[in-house]
């Protein structure tokens, strides 16, 4: 009889792990995740939340295992090994660390390349871990298991109330659509996956874009590329390390890095002096804030604080991921996306959108002076930053062609796959900024997306 161990979970109770499963979980790469906060600094405003990346693994190995047992044609025991497996690139802090082209998913798949399993070969877990099929669609699909587990675990140790998610019967609403390779959601499972968007959309702001958390964050993401580019360490080196070694390594260095490690330490953190929000700035505006590279940021960085005469840091966020309003909703012998048939999901887009925002931080020494400064200028940035657009592809096709109808002739029209990762990445970032309108238009049952260039003010 193979043996079984059972881990106590606060989250999901009881799982049961194999033999295979526990002895990849005393691999060096799962228990160095031991040491990886999973939210970063966030602990400096929640207390409590000090959980890792390695419950969380263990989590999503377990929420994987469970989807999977209710499909057809889905190797299970596979499955949640590369759930287990699919955060092992993190750099220390998790997400706040992903700095200067680092890319924990190409970490995870050079780690899973050198690894040894008891029954699959490491091209076979790298397969999957790289695969937009079945079985990596539990783990990073529209609605999946990384993010199931992720916002309840991070709810309960926060102590917020907003990540309440019936994950039991998301799981059993969770269906292989027919003649294809993709998955979807039963009708019954809907309202499931709204408390879902509900609570994830609930985090957001509570959680992941708390001011202090990320006041902290871009400190100690600072302090780490000073130290690089001090070559105290070497970018890859992260893929190594924890946020034990970091925060040491830090402590011990010199210059910059270490000034900010003894603030962060005192809690003596950088203070906002400005904030430029997703309404008050123009559609041109935005797109050229969030296409700053980190070298461009830095240079903008530089030429604020000499202007300012201390350190200013630029926090500008990501433009919010809202993949799980995709999933498709199987309803009787129709196949709709959730966003096309849910208000909820289609207003909670532009609540997304309107809780984004661009922050402006400076030393605290310095903070009520440089305030002053910027009090009665809420733009000040764009004396240093273009607000005129860049060349895009997507945006002069859309000028020259008026309404282009659905996004594969689009997507041909800019002479690109329909499928290619980078081409929706653009048109979603332009949607995003305001550069483009995008229209829900029913076809025959169905729904289509019609593009157009958006009017903008001169």
């Amino acid at each position: 009889m193979s043996k079984l161990k059972i881990i106590r979970d606060p989250i999901h109770k009881d799982i049961k792990l194999n033999e295979e499963e526990i002895s990849i979980v005393d691999m060096p790469e799962i228990q160095r995740l031991r040491n990886i906060k999973q939210t970063g600094l966030t602990c400096l405003v929640y207390p409590s939340a000090n959980h890792t990346r390695f419950e969380h693994s263990i989590g999503t190995m377990h929420v994987a295992g469970e989807i999977a047992k209710n499909l057809e044609n889905i190797d299970k025991n596979l499955t949640k090994i590369v759930a287990l497996l699919h955060d092992i690139g993190h750099p220390p802090f998790s997400h706040t660390l992903e700095v200067a082209g680092y890319d924990h998913e190409e970490f995870t798949k050079e780690k899973i390349k050198r690894m040894n399993f008891e029954n699959y070969t490491s091209k076979e877990v790298l397969d999957v871990y790289s695969s937009k099929g079945l079985e990596g669609s539990l783990i990073h699909g529209d609605v999946d298991a990384d993010r199931m587990d992720y916002l309840v675990r991070d709810s309960h140790h926060t102590g917020v109330a907003y990540g309440s998610i019936d994950i039991p019967r998301l799981i059993r609403s969770i269906v292989v659509i027919e003649d294809t390779n993709k998955l979807g959601i039963i009708e019954k499972g809907r309202t499931t996956v709204e408390s879902l968007l509900t609570a994830r959309y609930q985090m957001y702001p509570t959680v992941y874009m708390h001011p202090t958390s990320r006041i902290s964050e871009t400190m100690i993401k600072n302090a780490t590329i000073d130290a690089i580019k001090d070559d105290i360490f070497k970018l890859r080196d992260l893929s190594l390390m924890d946020d034990i070694d970091l925060i040491c390594t830090l402590r011990r260095s010199e210059g910059s890095s270490n000034e900010i490690m003894r603030k962060i330490d005192a809690r003596d953190l950088f203070k906002s002096i400005s904030v430029q929000r997703y309404n008050e700035l123009s559609p041109k505006e935005r797109w050229n804030l969030i296409n700053l590279s980190e070298n461009e940021l830095g240079i903008i960085e530089n030429e604020i604080s000499d202007f300012f005469g201390s350190r200013i840091f630029l926090d500008i966020p990501k433009p919010p991921k809202m993949a799980e309003h995709r999933i498709t909703v199987i309803m009787g012998d129709k196949k709709q996306r959730l966003d096309e048939i849910s208000p909820l999901a289609e207003s909670l887009k532009d609540a997304y959108k309107k809780s984004w925002s661009v922050m402006v931080y400076s030393e605290p020494e310095t903070a009520k002076k440089s305030s002053e400064i910027v009090k009665d200028k809420n733009k000040f940035l764009f004396d240093f930053i273009s607000d005129e657009i860049i060349e895009n592809n997507i945006l002069n096709v859309l000028n020259e062609q008026g309404t282009v109808q659905g996004v594969t002739k689009l997507a041909g029209l800019v002479k690109k796959s329909p499928n290619d990762t980078e081409f929706h990445s653009e048109l979603q970032k332009l949607i995003f900024c305001g550069l483009v309108d995008k229209k829900v238009e029913p076809v025959r049952g169905t729904y289509r997306y019609d593009y157009t260039a958006a009017k903008l003010d001169d």
